[in-house]
């Protein structure tokens, strides 16, 4: 395949390395538009060039990922809009909920999708890449006009970096997926510290509170996940990602903006759209807000 890859952070550099090692033709397209090269390293392996920044290459690409974060999507791809076949699927992979909503209307007339992950990826310079933990990708319809993503597609995809499926109800793993970054992420980022220790005992009345909360929303907005279903698998992932700092915790830690407004405040969003009361949400936002400034 020829694929687009928008943003090489950490998951879209895992990407760029995985596709490209298993010959599919990738072009990254990064914050610096002059360049035209790009070398990444991903763990132990030789160092790949990929090539970046080839707009009239867009139009022929089998598909496209964005990967930048969820505040970067708007600026990231309205430029690249009138360079897309209109044919050719657009995989939107990214934290939090809502960042595709806010797109102008054009984009609503092409194949978008929704796609959420469990691999972990940081990279430790702006060539290495390391590949910490293995997991699932979900991609499904972001609208209900869209056809399923091709068998090709997502065979050749779970080929480069197993496991991707297909998920007709990508919006319920979308929830489940957030309910954990609205609890881990700001908490890790307010008390600046790694995931697991969020389970230590002081802690334990806030994330009950928290997880309630984000539970009566999902309810609200027609999810079925069970309250002790979903407290059982926030902890998992405490549990199953200790040793890792939160990607909010790193933006807070070298004073970059977090996607507290994708990921918390799309919570808020949708519990005052239901009206419902999420105050221990609602600090914990205004806390990272002001950590922001």
């Amino acid at each position: 395949m020829k694929v687009a890859i928008v943003g090489v952070g950490a998951i879209g550099s895992l990407w760029a390395t995985q596709l490209q090692q298993h010959g599919h033709q990738v072009i990254c397209f990064t914050r610096a538009p002059s360049q035209t090269q790009l070398t990444l390293q991903l763990d132990v392996q030789p160092a790949i060039k990929l090539s970046a920044n080839q707009p009239e290459q867009l139009a022929s690409c089998d598909v496209v990922l964005i990967t930048v974060k969820s505040t970067q999507v708007a600026t990231a791809v309205e430029p690249l809009f009138s360079l897309l076949n209109p044919a050719v699927p657009v995989i939107f992979l990214h934290n939090g909920m809502g960042a595709v909503d806010i797109l102008e209307t054009k984009w609503q007339a092409l194949p978008l999708y929704l796609a959420t992950t469990t691999q972990a990826a940081f990279k430790s310079s702006s060539t290495q890449v390391h590949h910490t933990g293995y997991g699932n990708t979900l991609i499904g319809p972001h609208h209900h006009h869209c056809k399923p993503l091709s068998e090709s597609i997502l065979t050749q995809l779970n080929a480069a970096l197993p496991n991707v499926n297909w998920d007709d109800n990508i919006q319920a793993a979308l929830w489940k997926k957030l309910a954990v970054n609205c609890v881990i992420n700001p908490m890790t980022a307010l008390y600046q510290c790694k995931n697991g220790e969020i389970a230590q005992a002081q802690y334990q009345d806030q994330l009950r509170a928290l997880i309630q909360e984000c539970h009566q929303v999902m309810r609200a907005d027609g999810q079925t996940s069970d309250l002790d279903e979903l407290t059982a698998f926030i902890r998992q992932v405490i549990t199953a990602t200790a040793q890792n700092y939160s990607s909010m915790y790193q933006d807070v830690h070298h004073q970059r903006p977090t996607e507290i407004d994708f990921i918390t405040g799309f919570l808020l969003k949708k519990a005052q759209q239901y009206g419902i009361e999420v105050p221990n949400h609602q600090r914990l936002y205004q806390q990272i807000k002001r950590l922001e400034v």
